[in-house]
């Protein structure tokens, strides 16, 4: 009830992408509701893949119309904790350096939690500099912007590419 809560305080407040840094193996129809609402009202919805490589899928990064998001390690390839399937809509950089810790102490921190918002703020972006734009013309911008990895086109790892550095400099440019 809280996440719903929290979708629509953001919508009421001009939001126009919503990062869920956290993901379930199971699907649940309040939560695909308000999700299809977020998207009703022209956000773009950003998910985590989730970190285990299972292949299976996860909520809410499967739902229709989320961007599900895989990691990338410090070698831009493929994090070995990335989950991975036909629901994944693109890969980020997973890997931050934290003054302060999770549950735990400042340090290195990795996981599609990390790449989702990595996304995230490129499309915050993004609106920012194109305001009149749509969530449709923002994610097709992103698409043309991906760096293309693994499998040519849109593939289970890397879903159309990598949002790494070169392709935030081509969505902003």
């Amino acid at each position: 009830f809280s996440l719903m809560r929290s979708i629509s305080h953001a919508l009421e407040n001009g939001a126009r992408v919503i990062n869920m840094s956290w993901g379930s193996n199971t699907s649940s129809e309040f939560l695909r509701t308000a999700i299809n609402y977020a998207q009703s009202k022209g956000a773009v919805v950003v998910a985590s893949a989730g970190n285990e490589p299972t292949g299976k899928k996860m909520y809410p990064a499967a739902y229709s119309g989320v961007l599900g998001i895989s990691a990338t390690g410090s070698d831009g390839e493929l994090w070995e904790n990335s989950n991975s399937g036909n629901f994944i809509s693109f890969s980020a950089p997973g890997t931050a350096e934290f003054p302060i810790g999770y549950k735990g102490p400042a340090g290195s921190y990795a996981g599609t939690s990390i790449s989702s918002a990595y996304v995230s703020r490129a499309l915050a972006l993004y609106f920012t500099k194109h305001p009149g734009a749509t969530a449709d013309q923002a994610v097709k911008a992103l698409k043309n912007s991906a760096t293309d990895a693994g499998t040519a086109g849109k593939d289970s790892s890397y879903g159309y590419g990598v949002i790494d550095a070169a392709a935030l400099r081509r969505l902003l440019n």
